[in-house]
């Protein structure tokens, strides 16, 4: 057969069965199937951290919940108008200064 020079790859086009580090296509079976063991194994461990990381976030929704619904009874409206005349009688006896430039 005539040696074929390839434009892009610029040398000699190897013919099948003579290119280095080919596999036997039987252990290649063999490789793939542990590969795939080890991927759903990965694959379940994945899944379950998952779950457990879904589950604390629900539990931190729930606190959260909780104390925000804790702060809201123990500001009560007689006290956030207390507050609010407060705030008014101070500013009422306060005096702004500036620096008119």
């Amino acid at each position: 057969m005539d040696e074929e020079e390839h434009e892009v790859y610029g040398g000699e086009i190897p013919v099948e069965g003579e290119m280095e580090g080919e596999l036997d296509p039987h252990n290649a079976d063999v490789d793939m199937s542990a590969a795939d063991e080890d991927a759903v194994k990965e694959l379940d461990e994945m899944k379950k951290r998952l779950k457990e990381m879904e589950d604390e976030a629900a539990a931190l929704r729930e606190m959260q919940a909780k104390v925000e619904k804790e702060m809201g009874a123990v500001q009560d409206p007689a006290s956030a108008a207390a507050n609010q005349a407060s705030r008014e009688e101070a500013d009422s006896r306060s005096v702004f200064v500036g620096n008119g430039c």
